[in-house]
């Protein structure tokens, strides 16, 4: 058994998909939201019999590694590498030959922090790093659960460590560890005398780190470890760390977070370790920076309802400004497509467009999260029931220091606050807003939806749309009932040969089912023949799987999936005598739509061969067949 076959022996599918949809129990089967594309009711299926799922929505399905692959934006290396800890499998030891970069540089990082972290329980260097930890109130099992070490401050310590490890010089410089002295080829530590802080992805692999200068450092210039460097140092952006892309403990906070319904924002790393330490369990760090529009879609998979938890200070409300800014600038995503006619055309994709229920609570005065939770836990929780909408926190620090019964102060006042309504995507709300603006300033309404109208486009706005709806294209009644009979016989195998004596491939007016189908045929030729004499051959869903993943049509195996989840959700109550009557009446209904049809193309083959005198011979073979197929559409009739 290979690794991911191991994995998905181990893994409930179920399980799996519960940690990135709602999944609601359908018969047998489950029934899910599709998370890859928009849809107000469940068209995602999953099969726990099968360990397989299917959208019939948008087509997609599979396997929990499809399923994993799909959602995380994985390659199927780094969908093992996440799950086989989940499954409880060993991967392939470390094999610098046959691992990727990226693989290399996660394997380096995760070797690094093992080391930090022995570093500073065991070092007497690390006395002042555990003190100050101690100070700041966290417990040893925090400590040790967020992986927070110590670099010590030897230019080589680690460099020669993870060399011993079978790691070279070069990815440990690529993994953001090391620098490179100038003008020469020779790399020191790049964190040394700092507490460290891992940092990682959502999937918990470690990427960076953060490191924190000791106490007795802070605003000095320090020893010749600490020299031209902040307070705060991050690793460098590399191929497994772009801080941009990232949230500060979302790998732990995500399932609270889908549990509750919303996320709390806070800026610092110790304030989102606090947080978890006291119980509150959906809160992210932003690490001190504005949101980007890739954090916001790494949210989005988990709620639309964000929090901004933030100190009561201008960074702190700054913060929120651009974060503000760059949610609204993603509430709608426009993308290019061809139209029917191959022209490009700009539109608004609903799949891939964002709305966000934005909230901003302040911290009493003087006071950051951290401290706030740790001496003030009531004070926490109220600031929290008490946050603002995004747009009433602007509406209050905005018009709060002007006079408004003042001429100056109106019109500062709506100059401020108009751009923040304007860029509101939905109209409803910029509609209620204004009315607002428009009591709070004594204006009368249609002159701030003038004076807004007015207001030139900001800097990399939007620009004008057209929007093109896409329709699929739809399906027929034959092609619906092509689906149902293979996902009857997927279901009621006994009834193979019967199909295979009464149904033409053609007869099928689905692609996929004709595919299956002479597949199907192929794979049931091959068996046969390798059947001793005198044993019935036995349709079995997973070898037929296997047998179309090693032929030359591995991307049938997807459809096949299709159709067992078809046949579990539209026959689950099926026995076997409604299953033969069911069948045959479809065979009777599909050979009759195929005749028809056919009947129809002899009618005017041999209208335009009569028109053109064609010769006798084809006039009289012609017509034969047209006859037999008369005479089989009345049996049929019967």
């Amino acid at each position: 058994m290979t690794s991911a076959e191991d994995i998905k022996a181990k893994l409930d599918i179920v399980e799996v998909l519960r940690e990135y949809i709602q999944v609601k129990p359908a018969g047998r089967n489950f029934q899910a939201l599709c998370p890859f594309h928009n849809e107000k009711s469940p068209s995602l299926v999953i099969s726990p019999e099968k360990q397989i799922w299917h959208c019939f929505g948008c087509g997609k399905g599979g396997d929990v590694l499809t399923f994993v692959m799909e959602k995380e934006g994985l390659t199927f290396g780094e969908t093992l590498r996440l799950l086989a800890p989940k499954a409880g499998v060993q991967l392939q030891e470390y094999s610098p030959e046959k691992a990727s970069q990226k693989s290399r540089l996660l394997d380096i990082l995760q070797t690094a922090s093992a080391y930090f972290e022995q570093t500073l329980l065991n070092s007497r260097e690390a006395e002042e790093a555990r003190q100050y930890l101690v100070t700041r109130g966290l417990t040893d099992e925090i400590i040790e659960d967020w992986q927070i070490g110590f670099a010590s401050d030897s230019w080589d310590d680690l460099i020669l460590y993870l060399k011993s490890r079978g790691f070279n010089e070069s990815d440990i410089f690529a993994s953001g560890l090391t620098a490179q002295k100038a003008g020469t080829s020779r790399y020191f530590n790049r964190f040394r005398s700092r507490i460290m802080f891992p940092i990682t992805d959502v999937n918990s692999n470690i990427v960076g780190f953060t490191a924190r200068v000791l106490p007795s450092n802070d605003g000095k210039d320090g020893p010749p470890a600490q020299a031209g460097m902040g307070k705060y140092v991050n690793s460098p952006q590399s191929a497994v760390f772009d801080k941009s892309k990232l949230l500060f403990g979302l790998n732990r906070a995500k399932n609270a977070i889908r549990e509750q319904g919303y996320v709390i924002i806070v800026e610092g790393q110790m304030d989102a370790i606090t947080a978890h330490q006291f119980g509150f369990k959906n809160v992210v760090a932003s690490s001190g920076t504005a949101l980007t529009q890739e954090q916001i879609q790494l949210l989005d998979r988990f709620t639309n309802n964000l929090l901004f938890a933030l100190d009561a200070d201008n960074a702190g409300q700054m913060a929120t400004d651009r974060a503000g800014e760059a949610i609204a600038s993603f509430d709608v995503s426009v993308v290019e497509a061809p139209d029917r006619f191959g022209r490009l055309k700009r539109y608004i994709d609903p799949a891939k467009s964002y709305k966000k229920n934005i909230k901003v609570a302040l911290m009493p005065s003087g006071k950051d999260p951290d401290e706030c939770i740790r001496r003030d836990r009531a004070g926490w929780i109220r600031s929290l029931a008490e946050a603002k909408p995004l747009m009433q926190y602007y509406f209050d620090k905005i018009l709060a220091p002007l006079d408004l019964r003042q001429a100056s102060g109106k019109k500062q006042g709506a100059q401020s606050i108009l751009p923040l309504i304007g860029r509101l995507p939905n109209p409803v709300e910029r509609d209620a807003w204004l009315k607002k603006l428009s009591s709070l300033l004594d204006i009368d309404v249609k002159y701030l939806y003038e004076a807004m109208a007015e207001l030139k486009p900001r800097e990399g706005t939007r620009p004008p749309l057209t929007t093109v709806s896409f329709s699929p294209e739809a399906t027929s009644h034959e092609a619906i009932l092509s689906d149902y009979l293979l996902a009857l016989v997927c279901r009621f195998p006994n009834y193979l040969v019967f199909i295979f004596e009464n149904v033409l491939p053609e007869y099928l007016q689905s692609k996929s089912s004709q595919i299956i189908y002479n597949n199907l045929i192929l794979y049931y030729n091959q068996s046969r023949d390798a059947l001793s004499s005198g044993l019935n051959f036995i349709l079995n869903y997973q070898n037929f799987r296997d047998w179309l993943l090693n032929s030359l049509v591995p991307e049938s195996a997807q459809a096949l999936d299709k159709l067992v989840i078809l046949g579990e959700k539209e026959f689950s109550g099926f026995d076997e005598t409604q299953a033969s009557i069911e069948i045959k009446k479809i065979v009777n209904d599909l050979k009759r739509s195929y005749l028809n049809s056919r009947l129809k193309e002899l009618t005017n083959l041999l209208a335009d061969l009569e028109a053109q005198n064609g010769a006798k011979e084809e006039l009289d073979s012609l017509l034969v067949e047209f006859n037999n197929l008369t005479q089989e559409i009345k049996k049929l009739l019967e």
